[in-house]
């Protein structure tokens, strides 16, 4: 059997648009896919070793054509035109958010507050870390590490939070007046 494109064309289309079609929800993006995978097999007819697995050769390049619609499909999500914005935090709060930030990094035991500052405020690698302190690399780590953990625990002490699913911050609450100091 010597195929030629519109002899698979006029023999598998509406198959292969089926079968694409209980794969993917979109009955455009479907059409797409098929006209994909049309053009894969004009690309590649000339290669194909046996004809009398043509089938399973088609059907084969269409589960290879959906697997890569899904794979480089990005979820989105319609935003209305009247969306509010937010209400932007005003200088004097975000001020007391940091001040009261700061209070609890320098609260911190010595050993763990030195290691956040001089990392995090004051871009030090935990190699320069070590090297300033005259410790080790692995007890550098150790020091961020667990000043970070210290740290985040006073602040879930502090305040209760709400994250969206990539784990950003979307809400904090204080726990209670004056637990943290100015966030209260």
């Amino acid at each position: 059997m010597n195929a030629t494109l519109e002899h698979i064309w006029h023999e598998f289309a509406e198959k292969l648009g089926k079968f694409i079609r209980s794969r993917v929800s979109d009955r455009a993006t479907a059409e797409d896919i098929l006209q994909d995978v049309f053009l894969k097999i004009q690309g590649r007819l000339s290669k194909l070793e046996d004809p009398a697995k043509l089938q399973s050769w088609l059907y084969q390049i269409a589960r290879n054509a959906i697997i890569d619609h899904y794979r480089t499909r990005k979820e989105t999500i319609e935003v209305p035109e009247t969306i509010p914005a937010e209400a932007p935090v005003d200088d004097v709060e975000m001020e007391g958010l940091k001040a009261a930030f700061r209070r609890m990094i320098y609260s911190l035991p010595e050993p763990y507050r030195d290691a956040l500052v001089l990392t995090e405020f004051e871009g030090l690698t935990q190699k320069e870390l070590a090297n300033r302190l005259g410790i080790s690399l692995s007890g550098a780590k150790s020091r961020v590490q667990r000043g970070r953990l210290q740290l985040k625990q006073m602040l879930l002490d502090c305040c209760s939070f709400e994250f969206d699913r990539r784990g950003k911050i979307i809400e904090c609450e204080p726990r209670s007046k004056g637990t943290c100091g100015e966030c209260a």
